[in-house]
């Protein structure tokens, strides 16, 4: 083949390259058909050139002409003139001056096919817009024209001008519609809003069928569009990120990741704003904190990988959105798992927000202080642990996390255990159990221990036998260590120190009370030998310990013997009073040694006899003999008060087949199921015995064991099936004694009762169950007679043993079975006459056998006495009456009457609404009727522990708040003797001691003896002394904040913050005078000359505001807030004025700084800080809004002037204060506000910060507003520039069929535009 055979080949159109480039000027592609394509031999050898055509019609050169001119000395003027006309000819004839010719395109009604048809068009790229927009089709708005370019798959720039289109068009509408100014901004912004709205359910939907095929594009096309939509500035900011944070805060763990890919998109915006950026914040931590919750979190980890990584973004980016100080606790475990240690910048975000949100946490809250917080938690969750419904386990780790101090814990918990303002002696077995478990966490009780016994025993309101009682159990237990304490004792010379005159210290006193079984020799004898150094010997108490067993033994012999009943009352075996702690333990020991471990071969021999006994009638005595010698052993245990000891015995019991031990081991449950359930083993028992009553085979006894197992289930948490299976039972049985309709009982039976005067009770009992057996009825006339009948032999039983009144009573219970109705109503009203009448019984003689029989119910009896009390004076029978209630209410479990004291037990535990009432009776009876007897009896009762005990225990037990402590004594707090008796309440003393305390100050005398534990006590005493105070003319507002101020100055910071707490108790009157001479006290002391670094300062400031805080202002809180926010605004102008003059006259200005000058700059500062406390004190009324926005726009104004100053070390940290009180209160503004105060710091102040836009918003004028137009341009007048908002619905490319020179939607003229020449 030839060489121009191949060069034709290689010439051929198929073979030459493509290009894109088909217009550029001077470049013509390769195609063939081109003059160039043509190859010859001139042009190979000389090129492809154009020859320029020479005209003709010149002659010559102008050079010779021109040349003379520019030669001339005047040449070069001549030149410039001529350029600048052409230049000058060139601006008048090349700027565009042409109208503005823009306008959106108009919309058409089209018909379905040509509308699909436009809209398959602009989905087609190939197609011009200025051909589509001669029309587009109306109706095409809203949710329906994003449906339709998701269906159509239009290109996004294109939906975009689509879009654009539609709103302007929409927008201009309402101007056609004739509205202006207002309502046209008004009637655009909603328009706005409601689009807005359509891309948010547009996106729902998106959302919603991601189970469809095309999700997948669907979703990437949706999002891209609301991306471009929000960047274009087509939709309401605030609405859409509204919107996009409540569905990532509500969205379930399979949606969140679409709106993360959105909140990654726009993280920059959200994080520029208080209002968003906590939100976001929020959101994601909860989001995490869902998947740490899930049952299978892996499922998620690529979900929880990304949020991490966005986590860790947002908090270097915007650390300030995390400042969450009310969710900070939730979530601070969170965040520091996603920190982690190995980003060093991470680090220092997070441990700088620790430090912030705590700082938040602790001023925030106005009632919080931080000690006495701490206090009163932990306290509060003691007292949770009251009721049977707690787990131990929990609530030992609950409250080791409350608390950072394990010392204080750990003396808290004693203090709480051994306190006489608790009612409940349980609490000691409960403290027990908590140290046990705190011990086995690692925490060391002992050195708190030693602790609470050198510095705090001695405290008032401490009971110390409850206190050696947990110290007891701890010994027993192995958690405390006697050896270790005696050589504490040792090294801190306590015994040198003791004298036998004075009361015997807790330091000495544990010595008596430390048990001697399982101790080494060794220390026995160390503790011998202690005793003999003060003149004790242990003899008298070896001789004790071995009389005490001896009686036990022989009582346990005696019960053997005889065949007494088990529920016979005997009288104490021994004055359990006088014994030492150290002889009751060792005597409960030798009980659980001698007694309940017995050897296995004697116990399954004891088990089998009582097992053999059942079937038989005849030998019931060794039945009896069991349930007796139980009786015996819980009467001792009581008296030694060795609960854990009859836990074992009640649990040991429990396995028994014997119905009659079964119902004894019942009812001492239900006795003392306070200490059996602080110990963790009253349920375990009852479910022994429960499951052991369903196996018994004999049924004697058997009712009155399901009648106390039911009131026994009542009273334990989750026991709801057990009581309906028993009540099953209960009714199954009573149902073989249940009274048939037979005929009536006659009236020669009841003649019979009546006449046979020597008819015993128990003969009266076998007739009333022969009446029930055989079926007979009695009507309502022949049921009075009887009941007449039984009740004069239960008037004869009065003077007798009251064993004898109750089988009396009982008869009255018995007679129920015939019609109950009938039967209380006789009762009730033979109960109220014998009441009231003269002379009347003792109440104790009458109450107490209806009680323990049944036959009427404690609260009940309460209940008749409250009515007859009611509106009736304290003085006379009504007096007497109410002072033997008060003792039938306080009778002691000595007395062994178990039903009437399980009664006794629930009224008070749970705050019987008759009980209440009794004790205001009380306190009216003692303080009203002076001169009577009844009344001088009351003040007696007021005296004696059970009284004051149960007093003590309604304000601090059944009340939330310090308040809720006036519902028992409001009636008394503003008598003349209430003072006298609040204060043996808070602080019980001899008559000595009372005449002491008479002679000093009562305040004073306050301040030493408030507490946490006494405070709603105190509260009611301060109150007292206040309105006697007023009573004799003194001020007391005056007093109070003197002794506060006192009190700062040398007194923990504890009593301080008490002292400032009880004034919530107080009147409203009261304390908006304490308020305020709070308030006088504090700007008095900060206009003063005193030194603000001195330690004074700091602590009157801080008991000032600790005053103030805890003031409730009542009804004139609008008032009071105004003023006091007023004030604040003054001395921070003044203190604003103090710091622009140092700023001015620092080092290296224009004048130096005196010594004496340097000096005002650290107490300026002092002062700003004590200001940023009391603001965050009242940060409430401005978040509330209750004062009016002027005033609070100035506030945050000249707040924010203070942000930006430029703050030294060490005071640097005043303006991230600022910062963070002006995040936290801002975020609770009106939008009107924040706009209000960033267009006063722009506009009047000239003040532009990152950190003010973060807070109150972004300003107008870097939100949109950034085009200016000028006005005014000459040169005698100086231009003036106002803004100029760009219609962002109208920037549209190619908005007109037709180009003209000026179609934009910003008209060229404005800019001076000139016309291109191509």
């Amino acid at each position: 083949m030839s060489k121009s055979t191949k060069l034709e080949e290689n010439n051929t159109a198929e073979s030459r390259p493509l290009s894109a480039c088909e217009d550029i000027a001077d470049f013509s592609p390769w195609h063939g058909n081109h003059a160039e394509d043509v190859l010859s031999e001139s042009t190979t050898k000389q090129g492809f050139f154009d020859k320029i055509q020479i005209s003709q019609t010149e002659s010559s050169t102008a050079r010779p002409s021109v040349w003379s001119r520019l030669k001339h000395k005047s040449g070069l003027q001549v030149l410039s003139s001529f350029v600048v006309s052409v230049l000058d000819q060139r601006q008048a004839h090349g700027t565009n001056t042409a109208g503005c010719t823009f306008k959106p395109p108009p919309r058409m009604t089209l018909t379905d096919s040509k509308r699909e048809a436009w809209l398959r068009d602009l989905a087609n790229p190939a197609i011009p817009l200025r051909r589509l927009s001669r029309t587009i089709p109306h109706g095409i708005r809203g949710r329906a024209l994003l449906d339709q370019c998701l269906s159509k798959n239009i290109p996004t720039a294109r939906s975009l001008w689509l879009a654009k289109c539609v709103g302007a068009n929409e927008i201009r509408a309402f101007k056609r519609k004739g509205a202006s100014g207002a309502f046209a901004v008004g009637g655009e912004t909603k328009w706005i809003r409601d689009w807005t709205a359509n891309v948010e359910q547009f996106l729902d939907a998106i959302v919603d069928s991601c189970s469809t095929s095309e999700w997948r594009a669907n979703l990437t096309y949706g999002l891209k569009l609301a991306t471009h939509l929000f960047a274009e500035g087509l939709l309401d900011r605030d609405h859409y990120f509204d919107w996009l944070l409540s569905a990532l805060n509500h969205s379930d763990l399979d949606t969140i990741p679409v709106y993360l890919l959105l909140v990654r998109t726009h993280l920059d915006d959200l994080g520029r704003s208080r209002r968003f950026g906590h939100r976001l914040a929020e959101s994601l931590l909860e989001q995490l904190h869902k998947i740490q919750r899930q049952s299978s979190p892996e499922g998620y980890h690529a979900v929880k990988v990304k949020m991490i990584d966005l986590v860790k973004t947002f908090i270097v980016s915007s650390p300030a959105s995390f400042l969450l100080p009310k969710v900070w606790q939730r979530y601070e475990y969170t965040l520091r798992t996603i920190v982690g240690a190995t980003d060093t910048t991470l680090c220092a975000c997070f441990r700088d927000l620790c430090k912030r949100n705590a700082r938040l946490q602790t001023l925030a809250d106005s009632s919080r202080d931080s000690e006495l917080t701490v206090h009163q938690m932990i306290i509060g969750n003691l007292d949770t642990l009251l009721s049977f419904h707690t787990d131990i386990n929990r609530a030992a780790r609950d409250l080791w996390d409350m608390a950072d101090d394990p010392n204080l814990l750990v003396q808290v918990c004693l203090e709480w255990s051994a306190s006489i303002y608790r009612y409940c002696h349980s609490r000691v077995y409960i403290a027990a159990r908590l140290l046990r478990k705190w011990s086995g966490l690692g925490i060391d009780v002992e050195t708190p221990i030693f602790e609470f016994i050198a510095t705090r025993s001695d405290a008032c309101g401490l009971e110390l036998s409850s206190f050696y009682r947990v110290i007891v159990e701890l010994v027993r237990s192995r958690h405390f260590s006697v050896g270790r304490y005696l050589q504490w004792v040792i090294a801190n010379g306590v015994l040198s120190e003791y004298d036998t005159s004075k009361v015997l210290p807790c330091a000495v006193g544990l010595i008596f009370a430390i048990p001697l079984d399982g101790l080494p020799s060794h220390i026995q004898n160390l503790r011998q030998n202690l005793l003999r150094s003060i003149g004790v010997s242990t003899a008298e108490e070896k001789c004790r310990i071995a009389q005490i067993k001896t009686l036990i033994d022989r009582q346990l012999r005696s019960e053997a013997k005889e065949n007494k009943s088990p529920t016979a009352f005997d009288p104490p075996l021994f004055c359990h009073s006088q014994e030492s702690m150290t002889v009751k333990s060792s005597v409960g020991h030798w009980i659980r040694e001698k007694v309940i471990d017995r050897p296995e071969s004697q116990q399954a021999d004891l088990e089998q006899r009582s097992l053999e006994s059942h079937p038989r009638p005849g030998a019931s005595s060794q039945l009896c003999n069991d349930a007796s010698r139980l009786r015996t052993l819980i009467a001792a245990l009581e008296d030694l008060d060795d609960y854990p000891t009859m836990a074992t015995v009640l649990t040991r019991c429990s396995t028994y087949q014997d119905p009659h031990v079964l119902a004894l081991a019942t009812v001492t449950i239900c006795h003392h199921l306070d200490y059996l359930a602080a110990m963790g083993v009253a349920d375990k028992i009852f479910m022994q015995i429960f499951r052991q009553q369903a196996t018994l085979k004999t049924q004697s006894g058997r009712m009155s064991l399901i009648e106390g197992l039911i009131d026994l289930a009542k009273s334990l948490p989750n026991r709801m099936g057990e009581t309906r299976a028993l009540q099953k039972d209960l009714q199954k049985y009573s149902s073989k004694v249940s009274i048939a309709a037979c005929s009536p009982i006659s009236e020669h039976m009841v003649e019979a009762l009546q006449s046979d005067e020597s008819k015993s009770i128990s003969a009266c009992t076998d007739e009333v169950e022969q009446l029930l057996a055989s079926g007979t009825s009695m009507d309502k006339r022949l049921l009075s007679s009887v009941f007449d009948m039984f009740w004069k032999r239960f008037e004869a039983t009065w003077t007798d043993s009251v064993q004898l009144s109750v089988a009396a009573a009982s008869l009255l219970s018995r007679l129920r079975a015939f019609d109950a109705n009938v039967v209380d109503e006789l009762i009730n009203l033979t109960l109220g006459k014998t009441l009231a009448s003269q002379p009347r019984p003792k109440l104790m003689r009458i109450g107490m056998p209806l009680v323990c029989a049944q036959s009427i119910s404690l609260e009940h009896l309460l209940g008749r006495v409250s009515q007859l009390l009611r509106g009736s004076d304290a003085s006379g029978a009504h007096g007497e009456l109410l002072i033997e209630t008060i003792a039938l209410l306080t009778a002691g479990r000595e007395k062994r009457y178990y039903r009437f004291c399980i009664q006794q037990q629930r009224l008070i535990r749970d705050g019987s609404p008759a009980v209440v009432n009794l004790l205001q009776h009380l306190l009216q009876s003692a303080h009203s009727a002076q001169g009577t007897s009844s009344a001088s009896t009351a003040r007696r009762l007021l005296q004696v522990s059970r009284s004051l005990s149960l007093l003590r225990m309604f304000p601090a037990s059944h009340t939330p708040s310090p308040k809720g402590a006036n519902e028992i004594f409001r009636s008394i707090v503003t008598m003349e003797g209430a003072v006298k008796t609040l204060r043996h309440l808070v602080a019980p003393a001899t008559d000595a001691e009372a005449d002491g305390i008479r002679r000093q100050d009562e305040l004073s005398f306050l301040v030493d003896e408030v507490g946490v534990l006494s405070l709603p006590l105190c509260c009611l005493y301060l109150q007292a002394i206040l309105i006697n105070k007023v009573r004799v003319g003194e001020d007391a507002s005056e007093q109070v904040i003197s002794t506060m101020l006192k009190l700062a100055w040398s007194s923990s910071a504890l009593k301080t913050q008490l002292w400032a707490s009880m004034t919530t108790a107080l009147p409203s009157e009261q304390m908006i005078l304490i308020r305020d001479k709070a308030e006088r006290e504090f700007f008095t002391l900060l206009s003063s000359t005193s030194d603000p670094r001195s330690n004074k300062f700091s602590k009157l400031t801080q008991c000032l505001l600790s005053c103030m805080s805890r003031a409730d202002e009542g009804t004139h809180r609008a008032i009071s807030a105004t003023r006091i926010l007023v004030r604040i605004h003054e001395s921070l102008a003044q203190l604003m004025a103090v710091l622009c003059s140092l700023k001015l006259r620092r080092p290296g200005a224009t004048t130096q700084l005196s010594v004496a000058e340097y000096a005002d700059e650290p107490s300026t500062h002092m002062k700003l800080d004590a200001l940023l406390r009391l603001l965050y004190i009242h940060q409430s009324a401005i978040r509330t809004s209750i004062v009016s926005e002027s005033t609070i726009t100035q506030l945050l104004v000249l707040l924010s002037r203070i942000l930006v100053y430029p703050f030294d070390d060490p005071y640097t940290h005043l303006s991230k204060e600022i910062c963070d009180f002006l995040i936290i209160v801002a975020e609770h503004l009106s939008p009107p506000v924040q706009s209000r105060c960033i267009r006063t710091l722009y506009d009047q102040h000239h003040i532009k910060d990152p950190r003010l836009d973060y807070i109150y918003g972004p300003h107008e004028t870097t939100e949109g507003n950034w085009l200016q137009l000028a006005t005014g341009l000459s040169p005698s007048r100086k231009a003036t520039q106002q803004a100029f908002p760009v219609r962002r619905w109208e920037t549209l490319p190619d908005a007109t069929p037709l180009m003209t020179e000026n179609d934009t939607s910003v008209s060229l003229t404005l800019f001076g535009a000139r016309k291109a020449v191509l």
